[in-house]
Order: structure tokens, then C-alpha cells, then sequence
């Protein structure tokens, strides 16, 4: 239907007004039969029985519908005509969600039905224009008119032609503060848009609740932006839950409408949130790099701007894992003016590696320590370097992303502080029990690889030789796949039991002994685990290896799943003292891939509170 049929007013005959808004008494079931009839739109059952009609206002299903509701509702709009000529209070009938016909309609989307209602409502209003207002202002629960509903459900013509029977109606909010107009800038329905903004000279004056502009920049529709801010300027002053336009746009990507933004109010960058964020701030939290190069480009001096927890655009994208922003900071601000701004502190005392450790984000950390500008040494107010930060809120139970913060500080070169405790935070990780756990774990898997080295050794591939002159000797002994065997299988074997040996020491249960011992023998759980490995490929390959393509089979695979296992071995039993340089560059790759395999950890942190 075209724009001319939605605002026809249908004509009706003098209505008796006087009841609308009276109260009827008692509510009375409506019958199943009834109840079918008016839902199927049954126009001469209603005739036929006319004392249903007088009874229509009481009359109601068990969710509180009358018949106007239920015709309504089912797109009858003959009936619905039928229904308010006889009896106009149903105008003003609401269910047990505080719903009118009105809403009812509006949900439906049936367009007919919208006509008649509105046509009924414009005759109202020649005789009593407060009684008109009242049925298209009515409210349901969540304090939404029928033109929320229509626009809520996407019924874009009947929102149109409630929108021309009703000028105010596009600006009352619900109680979620979303005025109609919001909610037709937030479905980029321009047109609708410019046809309600035709209703007010002065829009700022009339929007109420949630600022429209931001709903535009949710849109991330320019021409309905450019119209609202072209219609009223004053607009761009609005802010949604603290947030200005600026920083609405920056923190959901919109780079069109960013620079729009930025052609027309430069300034705003200098405007922060009520939470003391700047645009660039919100641009660096939620990792977008074009718009932070664009506010760059146009503002540099906003680079070093501080929230009000003295925070840098770095401290900020540190605190919640972003990592292209800070590539981007590190890559293109080289100059020791901004070595400053990579070690700048915090009103806590943090650098963005501190926040990068507290919120356990691997990559940003790994990034920062290795960055020859951050001063891996710097302290907070607590006196704690990075590292310190770590190893005093790690979770007493393992947590992958907490074990992999603390390598890449540790393969990074981190120190600890001076004047840190060492022991009360060796106690902090010790809390639990969770080194005897590990101890008792590491004692079993020992024992394990103790037993199958063993046995290997005593059953030698290939066997041992029945005849003179060497009898009892290897098969074969002259093969160097097999003495590569029975090297690593000795290894694993001797390393399996210095472990069994060391962690004896820790059933003692002094919490100092069982540090050492469980630190002491990561190294050589290693070095068995890997011999291990070897000894079983080499051992397969060397009583296969009369049969090359078979042979060459075992190598690939037995390689292969070698990388695999130090993959996965190296982070855990990377030491933990100071690291020289090239022991650094050498755990640094399988540390590398690892951390390319798990992510990053990006749970939830802006809500946290910062420093």
C-alpha cells in the first residue's frame, strides 16, 4: 500500500465516547466457541449473537484478550470495524501485558486492521482530542506504545502510518529508553527516519532516553547521520550510558562515520566518557587500528592523553589483549620521546606490561618483553615488577593462559624485584597443595617411564643371537638405528629414576624440598620423555628398516609427533631462573608456536576495574 492509502482517515458514524474509559465490573470467560468464531474473523456469528457484543468489554479469554483483541490480533478488519462501531470502549481494553487493540495490531503487522484503528482514533479526536492521545500514548508492561511494538516486530508500514496519524509518537521512550525514532535510526529506516524528524523543528528538545546519534552509528548508516546532525547539530552533544558519539563510533569499528564525525566536530577527541575514557582510549580497548590511525593522523597529541586512572592508549589495549593497536604504537613510534609511553605508570604504579600480566594475556606479554624499549625492571606501587604480578595472582590450580603469561615473562628475561618476598609468594603458589599434587604426578609418570624403559632394555628389538660364536649378543647390535635404541632407552631410564629418586625427598613434605625437587626434575622428565620417544622410533625403524618404504614411514611419523611432544613439553619445563640470551632465542619458537595454537585470553576483561 502506498502512502496515500496508509493516510486515508476512514469515516465513521458519530460515536458515543462517554464509556471508553469506564470500568465494566467483573471480567466474564469467553467461550470456546465464541472465541473461535471471532478468530476466524466469523462476522455474522457475532451479529447473531448480539448480547456477546454488549457484554464485549467484560467479556475476556484467560490472557485478559477481548474480541477486539483476538480479531485484531488475526488480521479481521471488517470485524474490527464491527466490534469499536458497536462498542468504542474496546478501544481502551488492555490484556494482562497492558497491551490495547492497538499493540495487538501493531504485532500482527496486519496494515487493514492499523487503518481501521487509526481511522476510529482520528474520528475520536474530532470530538475529544485527549481521549485520541491516550489510546496511541497507551503502554504495555515494558512501557511500549504501538508504534515500539511495530518497529520492534519490523512492520515498517504500520509504524509509517502511525507515525503520520500521531506526530509525538516518535519520541517517547520505554523503559529500556529506545524512543521509536531510536529504534527506526537503529533498523536504518531512512525514510521513516526523515518522516519523523519532519514532526519537530527541534529535535534535541524532543528526544528522550537514548541518543539517536548513537543509534545512527549503530546502524553504521552515514546518510541517516548526516540527516539528523544536518536537521539539529546540537545532537552530536547527546551521550548514551556516558558514552560521546566519538567514543560510541570508535569502540564499535564504524570508521565511515568516525571520520565524518571527525570532519565536522574535531574537537570531540578531546571529550571524554563519564568513565574517563577518550575516544582514542575506546578505540585502542576494542582493537581497531584504522581509527586509531585516523584520530592519529589528525590529532598526534592525543597519543599521550590519560584516563582517570592515568592510563595511555597502551595501558588500555595491554588491559584488555588487543594486540594490533599496540603492534601498531610500538611499529610506527619509534622515537625515545615514546619510550616514556611504553614504561608511563599508571595512579597504581602499573606499565601496560603489568596490565598485560594481571589480565593474563600471553601474546600482548610476549610482544612487550621483547620489545628492547619496555624496561622489563619497572616496579609498581607494590613494588612488583611484572613477573612479581604474575606469580602473586596466579590461580593455585593450573591455568593455561596463567602459565603461559608467566613463560613468556620468564623466556623474556623478566626479573623479579629486589625487595620482593620471595617466600611469601612461594607460599601463595604452594596454597592448596597443588605442588604435592604435581609431585605425586610427576613421581607416577616417572615410574612409568622407569618400568617400560626397563623392560625395553631386557627385550631388545630384533632380539638376542641363539648361535656361536655370539651367542646371547644383540641381532643387531651393528645397526645405528640400534645403538641410537639403546642410548636413549638408557637415558629415559636413568632420567626416570633421578626423578624417582628427587621426589622422594619431597614426600617429606617440607613445602622448600618439594619446590626444589619438583623444579629440579622438570628438566630431567624431559629428557625422558624425549629419549623415550627416540628410543621407540629408532628401536621400529631399526628391526623395519630391511623394508625402506616402511622405514621411512616410522622416521616421518616418529619426527613429526617428536615436535609435537616438545611442543607441548617445553612450556612446562622451561626453567625458571633467569634466562640467558640465547637459551631466550631458543625456547622462545616452540614457546611461539604454542601460543599461536591456545589464542589469547580476552574473557570479559573490560569489565574489570583498571590498575
Amino acid at each position: 500500500m502506498d502512502s496515500t492509502e496508509i493516510n486515508t482517515v476512514i469515516s465513521t458514524p458519530s460515536l458515543d465516547l462517554s464509556t471508553i474509559f469506564e470500568e465494566n465490573g467483573e471480567t466474564i470467560s469467553m467461550d470456546p466457541k465464541t472465541m473461535s468464531a471471532v478468530r476466524a474473523g466469523n462476522l455474522n456469528y457475532v451479529r447473531d449473537n448480539y448480547s456477546y457484543v454488549r457484554l464485549a468489554p467484560r467479556l475476556v479469554t484467560d490472557r485478559g484478550n477481548t474480541m477486539l483483541h483476538l480479531a485484531a490480533s488475526s488480521g479481521h478488519a471488517s470485524l474490527v470495524r464491527y466490534l469499536i462501531n458497536e462498542c468504542p470502549s474496546l478501544l481502551m481494553k488492555s490484556n494482562q501485558k497492558d497491551e490495547v487493540a492497538l499493540h495487538v495490531a501493531a504485532r500482527a503487522g496486519h496494515l487493514d486492521v492499523m487503518l481501521h484503528l487509526v481511522g476510529f482514533i482520528t474520528e475520536i479526536s474530532r470530538n475529544d482530542v485527549g481521549v485520541a492521545k491516550r489510546i496511541y500514548f497507551a503502554k504495555n508492561k515494558n512501557q511500549d506504545t504501538a508504534l515500539h511494538v511495530a518497529l520492534k516486530e519490523k512492520h515498517m508500514l504500520v509504524a509509517s502510518c502511525l507515525v503520520s496519524a500521531e506526530k509525538d509518537l516518535s519520541f517517547v521512550a520505554n523503559s529500556d529508553g529506545f524512543s521509536p525514532l531510536y529504534l527506526a535510526t537503529e533498523a536504518g529506516e531512512a525514510d521513516l527516519v526523515t518522516a519523523m524528524c519532519h514532526q519537530s523543528s527541534d529535535l534535541r528538545s524532543k528526544v528522550g532516553g537514548r541518543s539517536i546519534v548513537h543509534a545512527a552509528l549503530k546502524a553504521k548508516r552515514k546518510d541517516i547521520l548526516t540527516a539528523l546532525l544536518s536537521k539539529d547539530a546540537s545532537l552530536i552533544d547527546l551521550r548514551d550510558e556516558g558514552r560521546t558519539c566519538l567514543s560510541f563510533g570508535a569502540s564499535i569499528g564504524y570508521y565511515e562515520g568516525i571520520c565524518y564525525l571527525l570532519d565536522k566536530y574535531l574537537d570531540m577527541v578531546y571529550l571524554s566518557d563519564d568513565d574517563g575514557l577518550f575516544p582514542i582510549h575506546m578505540a585502542a580497548k576494542y582493537g581497531h587500528v584504522k581509527i586509531l590511525e585516523e584520530i592519529l593522523k589528525r590529532c598526534p597529541e592525543v597519543l599521550e592523553l590519560l584516563d582517570k586512572h592515568g592510563q595511555n592508549i597502551l595501558h588500555v589495549a595491554a588491559r584488555n589483549g588487543k594486540l594490533e593497536p599496540i603492534k601498531f604504537i610500538l611499529k610506527n613510534y619509534k622515537d625515545q620521546n615514546k619510550k616514556k609511553l611504553i614504561n608511563e605508570q599508571d595512579v597504581g604504579g602499573n606499565t601496560p606490561l603489568h596490565l598485560a600480566t594481571k589480565n593474563w594475556h600471553p601474546k600482548v606479554v610476549s610482544m612487550l618483553t621483547w620489545d628492547k624499549r619496555v624496561d622489563l625492571k619497572k616496579t609498581n606501587n607494590k613494588g612488583f615488577t611484572a613477573l612479581d604480578v604474575a606469580e602473586d595472582k596466579i590461580d593455585s590450580n593450573y591455568v593455561f593462559h596463567q602459565r603461559l603469561t608467566w613463560l613468556a615473562l620468564r623466556s623474556g628475561g623478566t626479573p623479579r624485584s629486589p625487595t620482593t618476598n620471595d617466600r611469601r609468594i612461594i607460599m601463595k603458589l604452594a596454597d592448596g597443595g597443588r605442588y604435592k599434587d604435581q609431585v605425586n604426578t610427576l613421581l607416577l609418570v616417572a615410574t612409568l617411564v622407569a618400568t617400560m624403559t626397563f623392560t625395553a632394555g631386557l627385550a631388545l628389538p630384533g632380539g638376542y643371537n641363539g648361535s656361536a660364536p655370539n651367542l646371547g649378543m644383540a641381532v643387531l647390535t651393528k645397526k645405528i638405528a640400534f645403538k641410537v635404541f639403546l642410548v636413549c632407552d638408557t637415558l629415559a631410564m636413568y632420567s626416570s629414576m633421578v626423578i624417582i629418586v628427587a621426589l622422594l625427598w619431597a614426600q617429606l613434605g617440607d613445602i622448600s624440598i618439594i619446590l626444589k625437587a619438583y623444579y629440579m626434575t622438570l628438566p630431567f622428565l624431559a629428557l625422558a620423555l624425549t629419549s623415550m620417544s627416540i628410543a621407540f622410533m629408532a628401536g621400529t625403524y631399526a628391526v623395519v628398516s630391511h623394508v625402506p618404504l616402511l622405514g621411512c614411514f616410522v622416521l616421518g611419523i616418529g619426527v613429526i609427533f617428536l615436535l609435537v611432544l616438545l611442543l607441548f613439553l617445553v612450556p612446562y619445563v622451561a626453567p625458571s631462573g633467569d634466562t640467558y640470551t640465547f637459551i631466550k632465542h631458543l625456547l622462545y619458537y616452540p614457546y611461539f608456536l604454542r601460543l599461536l595454537a591456545a589464542g589469547d585470553n580476552n574473557n570479559n576483561n573490560d569489565l574489570e576495574n583498571p590498575g
